[in-house]
């Protein structure tokens, strides 16, 4: 499977090519939210490498310039794609001159055993993206289950700097038992924190998955996803840091995606997406009737 959006690629925009590898997913499956291991297939013996080359070519065209691999769980993880199947899809999109590959890991996948030969005579910047959700502690084990700390975040990445390869940090806006206000306050404090070690910060408003805690608590009215005002918010007080700051929401304006109101979601959705490629926060200045809604709820906690 793939899809393409653009994408901010070594300072210019440009067509970016996503393709969904059929690996067994991730081991962990533990997080509150994700059940994305789910559509994982069972069987293990599927040649990762031919699937790729396949998915690839039927998707090329001359003005793909970054490839965005995606496993359903990590790359890195020699269960899931072997280090010898790893280092042919690099050098694949190496020798066709792809400018940069992103690949997803867990921190206790990014060790240099896994990185060494990856790295090794190919022409081509490799960026490691990692689900670090959070930096508080506290939420990555109560809220998320995320199965790691911080400080292991803190050690992968300073491998990741040894080899000169990209630091990708994904940051949840809104994990399960936050509400808004917490939930915008630890987006914003989180990278903050990481704005000195990753390069790209990509914050991911939640929704709500099937066969999760979080559709269990959705389902009883426990929870909901972010408002987008509150993405708004968190972009702008996040536009000026050292790393790209950038967004793509999924589900935007649905039910079990983050929302406004049928006004305004189509609008506030494509001004995320533009900022996204821009960082330019005079994009996010919008205005609409269900604002007051949402600034009532913040004070109301």
């Amino acid at each position: 499977m793939f899809f393409y959006n653009r994408e901010k690629v070594q300072g210019r925009e440009a067509k970016a090519l996503s393709i969904i590898l059929p690996t067994v997913g991730c081991m962990w499956r533990k997080c509150n939210m994700c059940s994305y291991f789910e559509d994982s297939p069972i069987n293990s013996s599927i040649d990762i490498f031919s699937e790729f080359v396949n998915e690839f070519n039927n998707a090329y065209d001359i003005e793909i310039k970054k490839v965005k691999l995606f496993t359903s769980g990590s790359f890195l993880d020699p269960r899931e794609i072997s280090p010898n199947d790893a280092n042919k899809i690099v050098s694949f999109l190496s020798d066709k001159g792809v400018c940069e590959v992103t690949l997803e890991s867990r921190p206790e996948f990014i060790i240099e055993e896994n990185l060494t030969e990856l790295t090794k005579n190919n022409d081509i910047q490799i960026e490691v993206a990692v689900g670090i959700e959070s930096a508080n502690n506290r939420i990555l084990k109560h809220s998320i289950n995320k199965g790691f700390t911080f400080v292991d975040y803190i050690s992968a990445s300073e491998i990741l700097k040894k080899f000169n390869i990209k630091n990708k940090a994904y940051l949840m806006i809104k994990p399960p038992y936050l509400n808004e206000k917490e939930a915008i306050y630890d987006a914003i404090l989180s990278a903050k924190l990481i704005e000195d070690i990753a390069d790209v910060i990509s914050f991911n408003p939640m929704t709500v998955h099937k066969n999760t805690l979080v559709e269990y608590l959705w389902n009883k009215g426990e929870y909901s996803p972010p408002w987008g005002w509150s993405i708004l918010k968190i972009l702008k007080e996040t536009s000026n840091l050292r790393p790209d700051i950038i967004c793509h929401p999924v589900a935007f304006g649905r039910s079990r995606g983050p929302k406004n109101c049928k006004i305004c979601n189509r609008e506030i959705e494509k001004r995320i997406l533009d900022f996204s490629l821009k960082n330019d926060p005079k994009i996010l200045e919008y205005e609409c009737e269900c604002k007051k809604e949402w600034e009532e709820e913040l004070l109301k906690l």
